[in-house]
């Protein structure tokens, strides 16, 4: 009877691991799928360290171990063992105080029961602080974070980010009737199973019940005080059952699918980028939008930032599967405009080489979707610079070509003095202001006639006043040509393929990231912007990381380029064989109207570094009044 009784406890309990090893892969799965052996495996090698060492060490062992299988790491793993004690603490005390209203002549169960009373109740008022306090808990662990280095910071920025998110999403997207489900399976046979056991017991001490069963198991009270034959079977019980979960683990195989979808707790494949995201997160600013940013991009790994000067971001991602792609996203009024450039990729297609677009995502004040990417692809600012300079000018041929006639041949009509008078006041007078009254550099600055950038003398905005007045404006404008235009044709939003052979008839590129909200929709400005890119160094101010000013004088690295001089040469040449002179200086027009509507957002970004972008402004105007200086002559 003792045999068959302790064989059935076991079996229980063996029950009662399997279902803990299935409910842990439940929280799991809110970011990806585990091998559920693999968890019963750590469990029960876990459970056998904390039967023989203090403090849980075994714990300890389930993180790291199981932490080594998962696609996001011990970090995640640490959260997802912190929420199964957690609700194990709250049941075990749930079941102290059921028990000790029935066996009320236990002293031990009474003084055990009070512990767990006070830690559940100390586990529900922290957890409530937290939510309530969840700012200010944040703000606090970034101060103390940003004292160390970013190594440092990084470190304990992501693992609190897991204890609060991590966990956090595990509450709410878990599957709630799977978790009942596990959870009271589970217990039902740990509870019966000390219950048979128990029983068991009958045949070695009469006076040993359920309740003692229970209390040495979690606490280890009465464990040693009982005799040899005792300590015998209990130590039995404790073992057999973990022996026997974790040659189930290793000898049965749990099936894997092929590609294995999952959700990164963090997305970003670099530490920087994570680093950077994670300042945002604990500065509480734009939850709604760092809330969409993760559920868009958990199903891929963020390889790179390409984002530029607007306020839709564009990522360099990689599926699961390997497979790479750009997704770019939008949010509020940003998002209307995304709409316009996949409708006008989508309008467009098979006129000029364009992107196939993948994976649109609307919802309320949000946009994304997903163009396809190749390592055989790179960017136009990386072609000039790896290709020699023959192919990167058959390029520019090419796209030329392309945009003159398969793009600015349709829809043409002219341009109508309402329709350019909105666009001076939207695109330059409300720029102006905000260039001059909103960033505390440039206003510094604007007190010299003349500022010295890396040592050559400009002269500053105020000297320019005539350029932008607005009667000078329309004169200038009033006389271009309406048509389709990309309307964002910079360097960077040419896509070339790095493999191809220029003998064949056609070369592989494509356009990105067309503007359709130019209100002036003149093929000018789509010169303009290739002007913004090989005259006025666009790409290369991008680049600059820091600016140094004293008084009137900016310094900071700039990078020269003689692909981009050639190219720019190329260019010229073509415009002046194209265009009347007239024509031409209302493209260099539209390239200051470019600069000055990329200004107001960097300095929304950067004040500091929005003066190198003022810089690259006034370069342009000063060869623009050379320009037109030589003209007169």
């Amino acid at each position: 009877m003792l045999f068959c009784l302790f064989s059935l406890a076991v079996f229980l309990m063996v029950l009662g691991h399997i279902f803990k090893a299935k409910r842990w892969a439940l929280f799991i799965s809110v970011y990806e799928k585990s091998n559920t052996l693999n968890l019963l495996n750590a469990l029960s090698i876990g459970h056998i360290l904390n039967s023989v060492l203090p403090i849980r060490i075994g714990d300890v062992f389930r993180i790291f171990y199981a932490g080594k299988k998962l696609k996001n790491g011990k970090s995640f793993s640490f959260a997802t063992v912190v929420a199964d004690l957690y609700v194990e603490l709250l049941t075990v005390g749930f079941i102290f105080i059921i028990l000790s209203c029935n066996y009320k002549e236990k002293t031990d169960l009474e003084f055990v029961k009070n512990i767990y009373i006070f830690s559940c109740l100390a586990t529900i008022l922290i957890t409530i602080f937290a939510c309530i306090f969840r700012k200010a808990i944040k703000l606090f662990i970034a101060k103390i974070a940003s004292v160390f280095n970013a190594k440092i910071e990084f470190n304990i920025l992501f693992a609190s980010y897991l204890a609060l998110a991590s966990i956090k999403d595990i509450v709410l997207k878990i599957n709630k009737y799977k978790f009942i489900f596990y959870t009271i399976i589970m217990w039902i046979g740990y509870l019966t199973s000390y219950y048979v056991f128990s029983l068991a017991l009958k045949n070695v001490t009469p006076n040993y019940n359920f309740a003692d069963i229970f209390v040495s198991f979690f606490t280890g009270i009465n464990l040693y005080s009982i005799n040899n034959e005792f300590f015998l079977l209990w130590s039995g019980y404790l073992i057999l059952p973990l022996l026997i979960t974790f040659l189930c683990s290793i000898l049965v195989k749990e099936r894997q699918d092929d590609v294995e979808n999952y959700k990164s707790t963090l997305p970003q494949l670099n530490e920087s980028d994570k680093l950077a995201f994670l300042k945002t997160y604990y500065a509480e600013e734009n939850r709604d939008a760092l809330r969409t940013y993760l559920e868009i991009n958990n199903d891929v790994t963020i390889l790179e930032d390409k984002s530029a000067g607007s306020n839709a971001s564009t990522l360099l991602v990689m599926a699961n599967n390997g497979e790479m792609f750009f997704r770019k996203y939008a949010f509020n009024d940003d998002s209307i405009k995304l709409i316009e450039q996949i409708d006008w990729i989508k309008s467009h297609f098979g006129r000029i080489p364009l992107p196939n677009i993948l994976n649109v995502k609307k919802k309320k004040n949000f946009v994304s979707y997903d163009m396809p990417a190749s390592t055989n692809f790179l960017s136009y600012f990386e072609f000039i610079h790896t290709m020699p300079f023959s192919y990167s000018s058959k390029v520019l041929d090419k796209v030329l070509n392309d945009i003159r006639n398969n793009i600015h041949n349709e829809n043409l009509r002219k341009a109508d003095s309402e329709t350019v008078k909105k666009y001076i006041q939207s695109k330059v007078t409300k720029n102006l202001k905000i260039i001059l009254n909103d960033d505390k550099y440039i206003k510094d600055l604007e007190e010299y006639d003349e500022i010295i950038v890396n040592g050559v003398n400009l002269k500053n905005l105020k000297y320019y006043e005539k350029v932008f007045n607005e009667n000078n404006l329309q004169e200038i404008f009033i006389n271009d040509s309406y048509s389709d235009i990309h309307g964002d044709l910079t360097i960077e939003n040419i896509i070339c393929a790095s493999n191809f052979d220029f003998k064949r008839s056609s070369i592989d590129y494509y356009f990105i990231d067309p503007n359709s909200g130019n209100i002036h929709e003149s093929p000018f400005l789509d010169y303009a912007k290739l002007l913004q890119s090989l005259h006025g160094k666009y790409e290369f101010l991008m680049m600059v990381k820091d600016v140094k000013i004293q008084k009137n004088v900016v310094n900071f690295m700039l990078t020269k380029s003689e692909m981009y001089a050639k190219l720019y040469e190329k260019f010229e040449n073509f415009l002046f064989e194209s265009f009347s002179y007239n024509e031409v200086r209302s493209i260099y027009y539209h390239e200051l109207v470019h600069f000055l509507r990329l200004m107001p957002y960097k300095i929304r970004k950067n004040e500091k570094l929005a003066v190198v972008f003022y810089t690259g402004l006034l370069k342009v105007l000063n060869d623009i009044y050379v320009m037109e200086s030589s003209y007169e002559k």
